[in-house]
Order: C-alpha cells, then structure tokens, then sequence
C-alpha cells in the first residue's frame, strides 16, 4: 500500500509539473492531457535553416493554393459525374485487403522489393491461393486471381481523376490509413507513385474527420516531418 501511495504521489507531481499554470483537468482527462504533452506526440522541427524553402510565407501560400485548386478540380469532376456508377470502374482490392492494395498503388517491384517487409520471398507465387474473390464474379479464375491483380500494371496504378473519384469516402479514407501504415513501418512515402497517391487521397478527404481518420494524419504527419 506504501508502494502504490508513493507511485500515485510521483504520477500526481509528475502531472502537475506538465500541467500549465492555473489548469486544473477534469475528470478523466489526466490521462489524456499526460499524453498530449508528453515527446510522443512532438512533432520534429527543421535540424537547420537549409532544410526550410527559401521563402517560407511563399511556398506555404503557393503550396496551399495548389492543393485547393486541386480539390475543387476534382469536385467539379465529381458533380459532373467522373467516376460515377455509369463509367467504366476500375477492379479495385477488397477494402481490408492491405497487402493487396499496397500492391495495387504501387506495383509489384515497389512492395515487394524492401527486404524484411509485409511479403514474404514466396507471396508473388502463392498469392492467389490466398485471394479473396474479386469484384463478386463467380468464375473460379477470378476467384484464385482477382481481376484487379489481371490488369496491374508494372508499376502500380497512377491515382487518375477517374479512379479516386469512383472511390466512396469509406474506401478514400481506407486507403489512406493502409498506404499511412506502410510509410510509418519504413517505406519511403517519397517514391512517385506513393507520394502521388497520398496527396491524391489526401485532396479527395473530406470532413468531418472521425478521430481514428485524424490519428492517421497526424502519424502521417509526423513521419514526414521526421523525413524532412
């Protein structure tokens, strides 16, 4: 009971030593408030000047009005009905399937070529003995090689204006946690075709964000910061 009085008393002066002057948290929201000023969630800032665009206001306007030029460019093609049910569709990976869709981003030299990744040296030959049926067609074929994965090109498939905007919301914001997942693991998110697919995603997100979609931003965010 000494121990535990003792454990209690230190996480007590621990918290208030990170609690700001004149906070008092509310029940329940210690935890939380420990956690959001602890290193973890600190975000890495620039080692030098040299790693900052020369003309910082500059960029972050241009880099903005670009990004927003681009969202409003795809919702102009949406409302025009880009990518609606009535168009030729895309055979996409099951939405769990995040092995399939890494590959499907990609390609299959990219997610295969990191040693000590998610594939192993045999998946290339064995995978669609692990497939799930693809895209609800009953031919057996089909079912042991998903057409998605028939029609892959070499290097994957570019995020083009038609197929990000036959994606749902579900399905955008899926993708991005999975690509996410691999760039938090070690993969470089600075590839052409990764990096073309996360600010594609990123520009077909849209709000309001649950608080597992803002998790995935906010650990996207901090990996790049740490590449940077």
């Amino acid at each position: 009971q000494q121990q535990q009085q003792q454990q209690q008393q230190q996480q007590q002066q621990q918290q208030q030593q990170h609690t700001p002057k004149g906070h008092v948290p509310i029940d329940g929201s210690a935890a939380s408030l420990s956690y959001l000023v602890s290193r973890r969630t600190a975000l890495f800032e620039p080692p030098t000047a040299q790693h900052l665009p020369f003309n910082t206001t500059s960029w972050v306007e241009t880099t903005l009005a670009n990004f927003s030029e681009l969202r409003d460019y795809l919702d102009s093609c949406r409302r025009n009905g880009v990518g609606g049910k009535e168009t030729n569709r895309t055979p996409v990976p099951r939405l769990k399937d995040r092995p399939g869709w890494h590959v499907f981003c990609v390609g299959r030299d990219e997610a295969y070529g990191n040693v000590g990744s998610y594939f192993d040296d045999d998946d290339d030959d064995d995978d669609h003995n692990n497939m799930n049926a693809g895209d609800g067609h009953d031919d057996d074929d089909d079912k042991k090689f998903p057409l998605w994965k028939q029609k892959l090109p070499e290097s994957g498939n570019e995020p083009s204006v038609q197929l990000v905007l036959q994606m749902d919301q579900v399905m955008i914001r899926r993708v991005l946690s999975h690509l996410s997942y691999y760039v938090e693991d070690g993969w470089s998110p600075c590839t052409p075709r990764r990096s073309a697919w996360l600010y594609t995603l990123l520009a077909r997100l849209e709000r309001p964000l649950h608080r597992d979609d803002a998790a995935v931003l906010y650990g996207l965010l901090k990996e790049l910061t740490n590449i940077r």
